[in-house]
């Protein structure tokens, strides 16, 4: 199954190229990607946002990478409109290692999809 939404890679500087606003003051040389406050708060509050409207996503991390994801049209187009400035992408459901606990939410455990 194809998953839709949206992974932050806070191990990629090309992760302060998409979001250069967040990163304006931040000194490469001294500070990893996810010591910026403002890109971690970025998430945080579009997370928020996105589980005030929908359960149906999955959520978690991958190492240092963030994800959010769906198969669910609606949740798909509330990650798109949150994400704004971010280009949706495509991941297999396969691919997340669902015996981690890094999930905080898998609306999959729920149905009778898998």
């Amino acid at each position: 199954m194809k998953l839709h939404g949206i992974t932050l890679d806070f191990d990629d500087i090309k992760t302060c190229g998409l979001l250069p606003d967040l990163c304006a003051n931040w000194d490469h040389r001294s500070e990893e990607l996810s010591e910026i406050d403002a890109l971690a708060q970025y998430w945080d509050t579009n997370i928020s946002t996105i589980l005030g409207k929908t359960n149906k996503i999955i959520i978690g991390n991958m190492g240092n990478k963030s994800i959010i994801y769906s198969a669910d049209k609606e949740a798909i187009s509330v990650i798109k409109d949150v994400f704004k400035e971010l280009e949706i992408s495509t991941i297999s459901y396969h691919d997340i290692d669902h015996y981690e606990h890094y999930i905080t939410h898998d609306y999959f455990k729920y149905c009778f999809l898998h």
